[in-house]
């Protein structure tokens, strides 16, 4: 099966160095069995052509994720690489906004073309999240009766994977919005991980009816009546990664605070840990014969194993990566990316709410 990507290779806070050697671990690595990746590296030639070598001689970065040059133009040679030369670039503190309307020969933008246009299945930047929303709408459009697109992020619970949404694309959020983003996260949980029953909340201060602001207390009346058994009420920060629900549903400011807050815990605790057992011969013992738990842990916390999060509610696949994204993220972004388009998910989203428009139709009439 041939899936082609295009990745933003200016995206990020390292620009094109990571982009290439994530790219570069996809192909050499593949991204699944039966699939021949074709990814489109957009931006400005010479300066990908330039860090071509440099990722190759990137010090700061571990052997196995740095570029064989030869094997690399081999990749460019037999068309499983393909420079598209894009003259502008968005810096990842420029107004959304802005961007979309001055910078039309983006990289960004180019990669969002390229899936409009059919040429490639998906799109992934680790640069800015904002424009690649503005982008997105822009150019893929959104899905039909969807008001706002919404970033899903995977948090990994005791029970598997605890989807959140939103993590950063809609600061302000109404009712509506959260309750299509219920909506999505409940089609996107059936769909990507096959959960019959997808046990959906809303984030909330408390447990408690009556909690919360006025948003937050009118969506829950709503979703009582749009989701039924599938709404199981309000959890709290805490129970995030304890798996107690599939979808947590919160607007793009306090997502994207959780967000941040499990990442920067999850270093924190890597960082004690690692001190700590270097204090006493004995408990360095202790760590090594528990590396293997330990390692699992520190897998199952690192956000680059997810690689990129998907903009669910365009017409087309849109994924947007961590800023500071590295090899190993832009590669697990590639893999999910094919995983995504092999999975056939926005056939099926498409399909999904379009069911869910008729028989809201239907409701009316």
């Amino acid at each position: 099966m041939d899936i082609k990507v295009a990745l933003d290779a200016m995206g990020g806070d390292f620009r094109a160095i990571p982009n290439l050697q994530g790219a570069y671990l996809a192909a050499s690595r593949g991204v699944g069995e039966g699939i021949r990746l074709k990814v489109f590296l957009c931006g400005r030639k010479d300066e990908i052509l330039q860090a071509i070598p440099k990722a190759a001689q990137d010090e700061s970065t571990k052997p196995e994720y740095r570029v064989d040059v030869e094997a690399f133009e081999g990749f460019l040679a037999d068309g499983r690489f393909e420079i598209v030369d894009c003259p502008e670039v968005v810096g990842m503190d420029e107004s959304p906004s802005v961007a979309v309307r001055a910078k039309k020969a983006s990289s960004m933008a180019k990669c969002f073309h390229l899936v409009r246009d059919g040429m490639a299945d998906a799109a992934i930047s680790a640069g800015n999240s904002g424009a690649m929303m503005a982008y997105g709408v822009s150019i893929l459009k959104r899905l039909p009766s969807i008001k706002r697109p919404a970033i899903m992020c995977h948090f990994p619970s005791r029970e598997g994977v605890t989807a959140l949404l939103d993590a950063g694309a809609n600061v302000d959020c109404t009712v509506q919005h959260l309750e299509q983003f219920a909506q999505m996260g409940k089609i996107y949980m059936q769909t990507v991980f096959s959960k019959e029953k997808v046990r959906v909340a809303l984030l909330n201060i408390g447990e408690e009816e009556g909690k919360g602001n006025e948003i937050v207390k009118e969506t829950h009346a709503i979703l009582k009546q749009s989701l039924g058994e599938h709404y199981v009420g309000f959890v709290e920060g805490r129970d995030i990664l304890m798996g107690k629900v599939d979808v947590i549903v919160c607007d793009g400011f306090v997502g994207n605070v959780a967000l941040k807050t499990a990442e920067g815990v999850a270093k924190v605790i890597q960082s004690i840990l690692k001190e700590e057992f270097s204090r006493s011969p004995i408990w360095g013992l202790g760590a090594w014969l528990a590396k293997g738990g330990f390692m699992a842990m520190k897998t199952k916390l690192d956000y680059r194993e997810y690689g990129a999060a998907p903009l669910i509610g365009l017409q087309g696949l849109g994924l947007v990566a961590h800023g500071s994204s590295d090899a190993k993220a832009i590669n697990s972004a590639l893999r999910i990316a094919a995983h995504y388009t092999k999975q056939g998910l926005m056939t099926k989203l498409n399909a999904a709410f379009g069911s869910i428009e008729n028989e809201m139709a239907r409701q009316e009439s």
